[in-house]
């Protein structure tokens, strides 16, 4: 039953994030949205090939506790990032 709340609360932060996201973008250059979009669809589709490659050899060579420091470490990075971007 975890396990499958889980999997609906990911996938629903998923697709708010890609929302918010395609709004973003949408908001830069009306006349430029296709290319941009495909821009932000490339980009998430080989940053989550790239953390599922490292999240299988995290899994092979920690277990479990490694997917999550590994998934902590990386969710850490992320919200510096959008800190470090939004620095007034």
């Amino acid at each position: 039953m975890i396990l499958i709340l889980g999997a609906v609360v990911f996938d629903l932060g998923i697709q708010a994030s890609m929302i918010a996201h395609q709004s973003i973008v949408y908001g830069l250059d009306p006349t430029a949205r296709s290319r941009l979009n495909a821009l932000l669809l490339g980009t998430m589709f080989v940053g989550m090939s790239v953390g599922s490659a490292l999240g299988s050899i995290a899994l092979d060579r920690f277990g479990w506790r490694g997917v999550g420091v590994f998934g902590s470490v990386a969710a850490a990075a992320a919200l510096l990032l959008h800190l470090r971007s939004h620095k007034g």
